[in-house]
């Protein structure tokens, strides 16, 4: 009968750490400081990561720029108007309004713009029955992590020849964690 109790109790608490271990979630809204500077500083960091050698024979060129993602927003605009001067600084080259003004088209695609939020560690959830929306996690002993995600892959059209040469995939990631317990939190990395 004690054997049965503690092989219950062991599975009972094996459950609860496997169901807290990690969770995920994207947050929509950038309506914090925090997920403002998350996604903002990605981007930047994204388009400062852009090769010299692929974006230096381009300088002085006239250049047409098309952005693309999943959805039309204000902040694919950002993102565009950030690589758009950019691209017109760092490289030197003519941006114009015009695909038939231009000498090449450089067409981003923006995979991942947004904010991630990952709790790693041992949390107990508890769950709201009446709204499971509203439910939360005690952090026994865990690292939350809140991201600024942006990724893009591009494309170079040279109009005279029609040939399009593919660029790399560019990932940069923006992190504040926190390690977390039921008395304190403190940080572990910050903006």
């Amino acid at each position: 009968m004690y054997r049965k109790k503690v092989v219950t109790l062991a599975l009972l608490l094996s459950a609860l750490m496997v169901g807290g271990c990690s969770t995920r979630q994207v947050v929509e809204k950038y309506d914090g400081s925090t997920a403002q500077r998350l996604i903002t500083y990605s981007i930047e960091a994204l388009i400062e990561s852009l090769p010299d050698d692929e974006f230096n024979p381009y300088r002085g060129r006239k250049i047409y720029l098309q952005t693309h993602f999943i959805r039309e927003d204000e902040l694919l605009n950002y993102a565009t108007s950030m690589l758009t001067l950019d691209l017109e600084r760092r490289f030197g080259m003519e941006m114009v309004s015009k695909a038939e003004q231009a000498e090449y088209t450089f067409d981003f695609f923006f995979e991942s713009l947004g904010t991630d939020s990952d709790t790693y560690g041992l949390s107990i959830p508890i769950i709201n029955l009446s709204d499971t929306s509203q439910s939360s996690m005690i952090d026994i002993l865990a690292v939350k992590m809140y991201h600024g995600i942006a990724e893009c892959r591009y494309y170079i059209t040279d109009h005279q020849g029609g040939e399009v040469a593919r660029g790399g995939r560019r990932l940069a990631r923006v992190r504040t964690d926190k390690f977390a317990t039921p008395l304190f939190n403190f940080p572990i990395s910050n903006l």
